[in-house]
């Protein structure tokens, strides 16, 4: 009964990506275990969003009702005005469904790509409660192991940016904790000039930038999620220091302007880059 409740704790942190460690990688030892894996991907939204940067008046006055009424307030006008800067967007993009556009590239990239032989890729646009989760990682036979992935994309808070953030855990049997967690972060190259005028940008010509960048993004997804596999089991990761540009949005401050990391692959003309939490990003130097 304790070994349950550890291991249904231990699923918790891991697949809701809350509490440290955020990157495990997957050692030789644990890599020389897995002979299969099969693999949930889970997809909540269908269409992309605008998340607003929250207020932050509350936690410079430490605290209090009134700070946190103009906290709500100030955010929900952001909110309000990104939405509307968007209209024209999903006039273009009404009948498009991110998920039937992901799904079958992440079957066909895993089954070519994934550094193990994937069986089996259940997709879903619901969480799996716990105990469910916790059933199946108990229920794995040796050599076995089970890849969850939940993927959430977004436009950055000037509309200039997709964003398609990934995190992902991969579990084998007996384990109380996974043996390999990390988050993908992609972000597309900028377009336009921010707010309405980006949004309209991307709904040009059908949409065609959107669902360019949308596809490229998918693209880097699913090379990162097999190249930090490959690149822990066989302990090549480059070790050249750089900082690659990066769009926080538009309440930024003048530090955030680039994601310090080290150089693991080059891709064209993006690199992929490994933060200083672990994390993979893909970016445009």
């Amino acid at each position: 009964m304790l070994k349950g409740i550890i291991i249904m704790m231990a699923l918790a942190i891991g697949l809701a990506g809350c509490a440290a460690p955020q990157y495990i990688p997957l050692s030789q030892e644990n890599a020389k275990k897995i002979q299969t894996v099969n693999v949930r991907s889970l997809v909540v939204q269908d269409e992309v969003l605008a998340k607003a940067d929250p207020s932050t008046v509350s936690a410079a006055l430490g605290g209090g009702l009134i700070p946190a009424l103009i906290d709500a307030s100030v955010t929900n006008a952001r909110q309000a005005r990104l939405q509307t800067a968007m209209d024209a967007m999903y006039e273009s993009l009404e009948d498009y469904d991110f998920r039937t556009i992901y799904w079958p590239e992440l079957t066909r990239q895993l089954h070519e790509q994934y550094p193990f032989k994937v069986m089996n890729v259940v997709t879903t646009a619901r969480a799996m409660p716990a105990k469910d989760v916790l059933q199946h990682v108990q229920n794995l036979k040796d050599g076995e192991a089970e890849l969850f992935i939940s993927t959430d994309y977004y436009l950055s808070t000037d509309l200039r940016s997709l964003n398609i953030i990934t995190a992902c855990s991969l579990w084998t049997n007996g384990a109380q904790e996974p043996v390999y967690k990390n988050s993908l972060k992609y972000q597309s190259a900028a377009l336009g000039s921010g707010g309405e005028q980006s949004a309209k940008a991307w709904a040009a010509d059908g949409g065609k930038p959107f669902f360019d960048k949308l596809k490229e993004g998918i693209d880097e997804t699913l090379a990162m999620l097999s190249i930090d596999v490959k690149n822990n089991v066989t302990a090549t990761a480059k070790t050249d220091k750089m900082d690659v540009k990066f769009n926080f949005g538009e309440n930024a401050s003048a530090k955030q302007k680039a994601v310090n990391g080290t150089l693991v692959d080059k891709r064209g003309e993006r690199v992929i880059i490994r933060g200083a939490s672990g994390s993979l990003y893909s970016l445009l130097p």
